[in-house]
């Protein structure tokens, strides 16, 4: 399980900037229990590019430098959790990318190989992880090969909701022009979480800027429903939110 941040600012800022020093704090706090690797991914003109290491961002020389001084005005930040006992090395690290989509992950999906029946076979060589979320990405990748990013996601996520077991399906993309954030897990894994609301996704808007992040820290958000997906376009700062997957229920 892990953290998502992801933001659209009308003019490029690094992280410390975008946050402020407190709430970059808090944010990073949470790699005392998702310590298990960090990225960032931004947007360029024509693609996006990313930093990541598989170390605690609290303790990493590598992110106080990027949170410092690397500037973007697209972009997402993940803090992981390794779970399902997948490996804490650089190829499982998140976020994931062909270096025009950027992919960040927040759940699990039981077993990962359940995936691969997702991914077309070309794809599938490209794998260099053990991780489901790589997976998730890759089986997304394949869609979007027929459509745009934000309608391949939806796909693969209520695919994956209706085939697989999993816990979420929580998950931020970047590409050169957009923000996607999809909102879907499952309510009974939530429940067996120790923190409260762990799936929820919120998002607050000012004149600068729209974040979006995972829940645990932080203030002013507006939630996300489950089901629900959120893109930001780079150019306005616009934001749709549109229903795309019917929402587990609880028995």
């Amino acid at each position: 399980m892990c953290r998502l941040l992801g933001f659209v600012s009308r003019h490029p800022v690094t992280l410390s900037q975008l946050l402020g020093d407190e709430e970059l704090a808090e944010f990073t706090e949470l790699a005392c229990k998702h310590g298990d690797g960090w990225g960032f991914a931004w947007a360029t003109s024509t693609g996006v590019e990313v930093a990541k290491a598989p170390d605690s961002a609290r303790d990493s020389a590598l992110f106080a430098t990027v949170a410092a001084q690397q500037k973007a005005d697209l972009g997402l930040l993940h803090l992981r959790w390794a779970t399902l006992g997948l490996g804490v090395t650089l190829e499982n690290t998140h976020p994931f990318t062909d270096g025009t989509i950027a992919f960040a992950h927040n759940g699990s999906v039981k077993p990962p190989e359940s995936l691969d029946a997702l991914i077309p076979r070309d794809l599938a060589a490209e794998r260099r992880g053990t991780t489901d979320s790589e997976r998730y990405f890759l089986a997304m990748l394949g869609a979007a090969r027929s459509g745009d990013p934000a309608t391949a996601l939806e796909r693969i996520a209520s695919r994956i909701s209706a085939e697989c077991a999993f816990s979420s399906v929580n998950a931020m993309t970047v590409t050169s022009n957009q923000l996607q954030v999809l909102n879907l897990f499952d309510p009974v894994a939530e429940a067996r979480e120790a923190e409260p609301h762990y799936y929820r996704i919120g998002y607050r808007v000012d004149s600068d800027a729209v974040v979006v992040s995972s829940s645990g820290w932080g203030s002013g958000w507006t939630f996300l429903q489950n089901g629900e997906m959120l893109t930001v376009d780079r150019a306005t700062l616009g934001i749709q939110i549109r229903r795309v997957a019917a929402a587990p229920v609880a028995p």
